[in-house]
């Protein structure tokens, strides 16, 4: 897990009999979280996997995740590449895909108009950030990298031998093409890390898309409750609310990740991307995926540690000290992130768990200092290692 500030690029290296087949899983930094080392971790990369990828996985298309392969291409270009995978809403021959991608990009374009006239709130810039200028990443990756093969993935997909790795089996969990999960972004009450408030629970990252005059107390209840025609089409303008509509955006695109379970001699990797609420919820209810994460040896923790990226019942299902996890994560663009609890939750569940931002660089937004490393993990200039052993 390499240090690039609010963004994630993993490479994951398996054992072969003559060396070691790599996947690389994501690259790319969040512009507004940017700490200046993602060309340096993309020179790692493809010198660690001897300018060879068997697989590179691209689970969603936010700069947070993709931004490396435009902005390093030419380093990527040295590589040999034998397959490149994508989630189904990235597929050009994809009808549903296509609408989809229009309708967004005819959105973002939209949102972005209006922030020029009337400039956003931080949190909210930083979600169409995340949206808009992909096109040259996507590009490439969509041209193989190297032509290599590109496939396309949907929930329920099983690859044996994918990049021509021997004895590597890979079931994709997600994204649904149900639209009705894409669409599910928070979990319910009963699925959330929470932290405590006054009199209560609040969740984090939470979105308020009514502000100003429109947050009440209840001495204040009786005068809103008169409201004049002004007032009513007010709040009619509020409901619309173009912040709003930029964080529901960027969190649909957060479900459309890839999911993916590599088997690989006995051992078990969650590598969730991004995915939300829905995508979870879309194979949670199976009845095998109990079985599925009972096994888990290693878990890249979604959304850099959000409040709706690892459920609940999901963690629970994980057998204790079976599993180390990584969190590629930091403060900055959204301080929120990540939610206090689920650290605790994966501190106490996992048996070892590190945050990116613990590695100190340069005037980078800094995490908790890690006094000693978990068993089985080490640290590089700006990478964690977590090493399995295999039979």
């Amino acid at each position: 897990m390499y240090r690039v500030g609010f963004g994630d690029c993993f490479l994951v290296s398996l054992p072969t009999g003559d060396g070691h087949a790599h996947i690389l899983v994501d690259c790319g930094v969040h512009a507004k979280g940017d700490i200046g080392t993602i060309q340096k971790a993309v020179a790692d990369v493809c010198t660690e996997a001897g300018h060879e990828f068997a697989i590179i996985i691209a689970t969603h298309a936010h700069q947070d995740h993709i931004s490396g392969f435009g902005k390093c291409e030419a380093e990527f270009k040295k590589c040999k590449v034998r397959e490149v995978w994508m989630p189904w809403t990235e597929d050009p021959k994809d009808k549903t895909a296509t609408r989809m991608k229009t309708k967004t990009l005819a959105l973002v374009e939209q949102l972005q108009q209006h922030f020029a006239a009337r400039p956003a709130s931080p949190a909210a810039q930083a979600a169409l950030t995340n949206l808009s200028g992909n096109q040259k990443a996507l590009q490439f990756l969509k041209s193989g990298i190297n032509n290599g093969t590109v496939r396309y993935l949907d929930a329920g997909s099983k690859l044996n031998n994918p990049g021509n790795v021997q004895g590597l089996s890979v079931r994709v969990l997600g994204p649904p093409r149900d639209q009705q999960f894409l669409a599910k972004m928070d979990p319910p009450k009963s699925e959330r890390f929470l932290r405590l408030s006054r009199g209560g629970v609040e969740p984090l990252n939470g979105v308020l898309p009514f502000i100003g005059r429109w947050i009440f107390t209840p001495k204040s209840l009786p005068q809103f409750l008169n409201l004049n025609n002004q007032d009513r089409e007010r709040l009619k303008s509020l409901a619309g609310d173009p912040e709003a509509l930029a964080f529901t955006l960027d969190q649909a695109m957060n479900n459309t990740s890839v999911v993916t379970l590599l088997a690989y001699r006995g051992k078990y990797l969650l590598l969730p991307g991004d995915a939300q609420y829905g995508n979870w919820d879309s194979w949670l209810g199976q009845s095998d995926s109990q079985e599925l994460l009972a096994e888990v040896n290693f878990y890249k923790v979604a959304h850099h540690g959000s409040f709706n990226a690892t459920p609940k019942k999901a963690l629970e299902k994980m057998t204790k000290g079976r599993f180390a996890a990584m969190a590629s994560t930091q403060e900055v663009p959204w301080p929120s992130i990540p939610l206090p609890n689920l650290v605790k939750a994966l501190q106490q569940k996992a048996s070892g768990f590190v945050r990116s931002d613990s590695i100190q660089v340069g005037k980078a937004p800094r995490g908790p200092v890690v006094k000693q490393l978990p068993r089985g993990f080490s640290q590089g200039e700006f990478w964690f290692d977590y090493e399995i052993l295999v039979s």
